[in-house]
């Protein structure tokens, strides 16, 4: 780690005036002020495992706040420990707080603490900042009631910028950081607050330097709050969908001790090198905070073989790339806990698309930067040098609109994992709110978001999602708005690619997010066909299309002339499930145009906490021209990477389906892969029910009408365990078969489900059996017959 030195600082004292650090007078040594000051409260955290830990003080033991002590999904498991390592001296075997559900409670009576002098030293290495809900920071340790001004609180504010709250009753005290102290995500830093009123100050230490001071009364006493003493987590929380208490702390924490006085700027030094001595060369470790996937194993309803982030929320994958053999996708992630929030942008990489090695964060919201409040959605691209660039959106909270484009690179472009990337200093496009959108018309200011980037010869084009209102407000429709670039930096308003008609068609939203503008294939004169999909938003309402939805056009593109001719203006709804959303899109090596999604889960917020996940990504399809000139789609090849074994079911010739069921009888699973060929014949419905229970209690069913010509699943015996909503219902949309067949290439990866139907539609759906035994797969259909069936056992997508 970088050690910080500042040699002086000055600090805004509680009546506002600036004040220098001083000196204090020391104790005759170390030793006498130390034990006179004494240790009232210690956590070593020797441990290294278990859900409980000893406070050395008292030889009390303390219990661990952890989701999993008591799981609900999975079997139960301690809270997360790094590995003990002698070479980390007092910082082996530390805690991981796992930014939601682990802490540390301790009755209000406790502790004893004096109040003429307090000191709280701690190691600490934040995994990630939280936003800072209700301007209160993540909480390492805390006994406060700060409305009644009592207490104390050590914590992390947003940008890692540290900060200590003392209360004497009639006034609270709180002294914060220079920008130039704060900790930084990933590192392991040692910090100490001191509350010394003989002094007439608070001061704070990083890594044994004196950083920021603020002045007090020498008659200040602290006043302690009747609360619990928290470590971890904060007394009076911001509570997030009423349900998520943020303001914990995210990453590890050892050595944290409460003194009973106030230390010198001397001991506290010393404290730090007697620290630094334990470790291996005398050089501070690094901190183990990789995210785990094991932490969820047993996990009935959490998928293996489709992309999820290795802890936590994620929603919409997104800026996929193939940069030297290698698929890099990003994602919307929140290190803190399963809910949306504090959104930085994920990484993993693959050699086959369905194998997928996490790395670290790519982008996060960082001070001082273009997106210091929320780092979103966008794309990627190659420049002019063939070294990748990301396109973002920057969230600004102190502008209008908070939304804009970003560009970041990578710190080592020779690095083929590009771990590390840096933004630029400043956007490359914001919205301006008089864009020319048609007449009586104008953009939707405000929205302006997940831009989209391509390449042609010397030229590269952006489109960003908004939308278009008349001009006195009422909604038109949601707008791709198309961009162009020589250099990546400069980009020039061509006005929009296309815009929707939400008075005809409702569910295409006010706002068009994740714009995504691919290649299909070529017309009978040689133009480039391109689909356009989209993924529809509703600020204005209503909220139930919203999270539902992709929709898509296919015709034309001319990038001579920047035009693009869709073949109709009437959308067309790509998957019938109700949780497919999110595309993003490239074109890989083998000209290939690939989409990624996110499968939106469905959960309450309730089962998102109990989970300690949220989402996952659908399988990647390619996309394709059909004979008649629309969209085709289906899983990419590589998806054969993931069977596990040979087949468990092979039928190549006409079956019956009551002897296709004879072979399935034996199958059992909820990781399979099903392909299937029936012929309709005189069957009304026909199809195949997963997650089948033996005697027909729970199953999904996915079905064709032959009468209706529609493709569809109906979920009213799923399960509904942790859902969202109790009814789960039936879905469906037109499909006309050919030549009477139905093709079916079915995916089941636990409470997970994908059907692509004759390569032109899909289901993407969920199901969460409550029972352990809906685990079977049967066909049905009287009339029609099977003409070909394969099952495969699938495994999992770690590399």
């Amino acid at each position: 780690m970088k050690r910080r030195t500042v040699l002086r600082v000055l600090s805004v004292a509680a009546g506002g005036a600036l004040v220098p650090l001083s000196r204090p007078a020391t104790a005759s040594t170390a030793t006498d002020r130390q034990l006179a000051a004494g240790l009232t409260a210690y956590w070593d955290f020797p441990e290294g495992a278990g859900a409980s830990t000893r406070e050395q003080v008292t030889q009390s033991t303390n219990p661990i706040n952890y989701v999993f002590n008591d799981a609900v999904y999975k079997p139960d498991s301690d809270p997360l420990w790094t590995a003990k390592q002698q070479a980390d001296g007092v910082l082996s075997g530390a805690l991981l707080f796992d930014g939601y559900s682990t802490w540390i409670a301790r009755d209000a009576s406790a502790t004893t603490l004096p109040t003429d002098g307090l000191t709280v030293e701690a190691w600490v290495a934040p995994r990630a900042f939280e936003w800072g809900d209700d301007g209160k920071p993540s909480v390492v340790i805390n006994q406060q009631d700060k409305g009644a001004r009592r207490g104390f609180c050590l914590g992390v504010g947003r940008h890692g910028v540290w900060q200590f709250g003392i209360g004497t009753g009639d006034a609270w005290y709180e002294v914060a950081l220079p920008k130039s102290a704060a900790l930084a995500a990933g590192e392991w830093a040692h910090v100490a607050a001191v509350f010394s009123p003989a002094d007439g100050a608070v001061r704070l230490f990083l890594n044994g330097e004196p950083v920021a001071q603020t002045a007090i009364p020498a008659a200040a006493r602290l006043s302690k709050a009747d609360v619990p003493l928290l470590v971890g987590r904060h007394n009076q929380p911001a509570v997030i969908n009423g349900t998520f208490a943020v303001n914990m702390f995210n990453g590890l924490i050892d050595e944290l001790k409460l003194h009973g006085g106030a230390l010198t700027d001397t001991e506290v030094a010393a404290s730090h090198q007697a620290d630094l001595k334990t470790f291996d060369g005398g050089t501070i470790p690094k901190a183990a905070l990789a995210m785990n996937r094991s932490r969820y194993d047993g996990d009935r309803y959490r998928p293996a073989f489709h992309f999820t982030a290795p802890n936590h929320w994620m929603n919409e994958p997104h800026a996929p790339i193939q940069v030297g053999g290698q698929y890099h996708l990003f994602y919307q992630h929140n290190s803190h806990g399963p809910y949306w929030h504090n959104i930085c942008w994920g990484h993993a990489v693959s050699e086959d698309l369905v194998h997928w090695r996490d790395l670290p964060v790519a982008l996060a919201a960082t001070a001082d930067s273009v997106a210091p409040d929320g780092v979103w959605s966008g794309a990627s691209t190659l420049d002019a040098n063939g070294v990748p660039a990301l396109l973002f959106t920057a969230g600004n909270d102190s502008q209008r609109p908070n939304q804009a484009v970003g560009l970041a690179r990578p710190v080592d472009p020779s690095d083929p994992d590009f771990a590390q990337w840096t933004m630029h200093p400043s956007l490359v496009i914001s919205q301006q709110a008089d864009l020319d959108v048609g007449a009586d018309r104008k953009v939707r200011f405000g929205d302006f978001r997940d831009p989209f980037v391509w390449r042609e010869g010397d030229t590269w084009f952006q489109l960003v999602g908004s939308g278009v209102q008349t001009s006195s407000g009422g909604a038109v429709g949601g707008t791709a708005l198309l961009y162009t670039s020589t250099n990546l930096t400069d980009w020039t308003y061509r006005g929009p690619l296309m815009v929707g008609d939400v008075a005809t068609y409702p569910k295409t939203g006010q706002v068009w997010e994740l714009p995504t503008f691919l290649p299909i294939g070529k017309d009978a004169q040689g133009r480039e066909r391109r689909a356009l999909l989209i993924n529809p938003a509703f600020p204005d309402g209503p909220g139930e299309y919203s999270s539902k939805y992709v929709f898509y056009w296919v015709g034309v593109w001319d990038g001579s002339s920047r035009t693009w001719t869709p073949d109709t203006t009437v959308p067309q709804l790509l998957d019938y499930g109700d949780h497919f959303t999110g595309p993003s899109g490239t074109v890989d090596d083998k000209g290939r145009s690939l989409v990624f999604t996110i499968a939106q889960d469905r959960r309450s917020e309730q089962g998102h906490y109990d989970a300690g996940w949220a989402h996952n990504a659908g399988l990647p399809i390619v996309l394709s021209q059909r004979a008649d000139g629309d969209l085709a789609f289906q899983p990419v090849a590589e998806v054969a990477n993931l069977h596990d074994g040979a087949a468990l079911v092979t039928i190549d010739s006409a079956t019956s389906v009551s002897a296709a069921n004879a072979a399935l009888a034996s199958v059992k699973g909820d990781l399979l892969h099903i392909k299937l060929t029936m012929e309709a014949g005189s069957a009304g419905t026909l199809g195949l029910d997963v997650l089948r229970s033996p005697g027909d209690e729970e199953r999904t069913r996915l079905f064709y009408d032959t009468a209706a010509k529609e493709l569809g699943v109906d979920r009213t015996r799923s399960g509904n365990v942790s859902s969202a909503v109790p009814d789960l219902g039936i879905q469906k949309g037109p499909l006309t078969l050919a030549d009477g067949k139905l093709t079916l290439d079915v995916f089941v990866d636990r409470s997970i489900i994908e059907a692509y139907a004759n390569t032109h539609r899909s289901i993407t759906t969920r199901a969460y059996p409550s029972r352990t035994d809906s685990l079977g797969l049967q066909l049905f259909g009287e009339g029609s017959t099977v003409t070909s069936l394969t099952v495969w056992k699938m495994g999992g997508m770690a590399a």
